[in-house]
C-alpha cells in the first residue's frame, strides 16, 4: 500500500487515522502526532478514492525438461527453454491512473478471452521415512 505520513497539530490527535509516535529528545520523549495518507503510486498527490489494482504480469523465464537422452545412471538428461511465467503485482491507483491502465489495456481486454479455470492441483504427500528394521523378535 501506497502511504505518506503528514504530521498533524494535538489538536487533531483523536481525529481518525491519526498515531501517536513517541521521538526521544535529549533525554525526554516528545509525544508527536501523525496521519497515514494512502495515495496514488504514479501520482503521489492524489489522496483521494485510492484502490490497490492486482496485476498478474507475463514474465518470460526458463524451465528444465527431461530430454530423450538418458545419463550412464538411466535417468534422463536435463535441458532448459524460455516459458512464459506470470507474476503477481500491486499498484494502488487513483481515479485518472485507474483510467489510464484500463486505456492501455483496452487493446488486449478487447481481444481476450475468459480464462479457463485453474485444474486443482493434487495435494503433496511426504514419502514415509523407512521403518528401522530389527532382527529378531521384538
Amino acid at each position: 500500500m501506497a502511504v505518506k505520513f503528514e504530521q498533524v497539530e494535538d489538536s487533531e490527535k483523536e481525529a481518525p487515522g491519526v498515531e501517536p509516535v513517541a521521538v526521544p529528545v535529549g533525554g525526554q520523549e516528545i509525544t508527536t502526532y501523525w496521519r497515514r495518507i494512502f495515495h496514488d503510486d504514479l501520482n503521489p498527490e492524489v489522496t483521494e478514492d485510492v484502490f490497490t489494482v492486482e496485476i498478474l504480469a507475463p514474465v518470460m523465464s526458463t524451465e528444465e525438461y527431461e530430454t530423450d537422452e538418458q545419463n550412464e545412471d538411466g535417468s534422463f538428461k536435463l535441458a532448459t527453454r524460455p516459458c512464459m511465467t506470470h507474476e503477481r503485482r500491486e499498484v494502488d491507483l487513483g481515479k485518472e491512473s485507474m483510467e489510464k491502465l484500463l486505456e492501455a489495456l483496452k487493446p488486449f481486454l478487447d481481444a481476450s478471452r475468459e480464462a479457463q479455470p485453474l485444474p486443482q492441483q493434487a495435494k503433496k504427500r511426504r514419502a514415509k521415512a523407512p521403518r528401522a528394521t530389527v532382527d529378531g523378535p521384538a
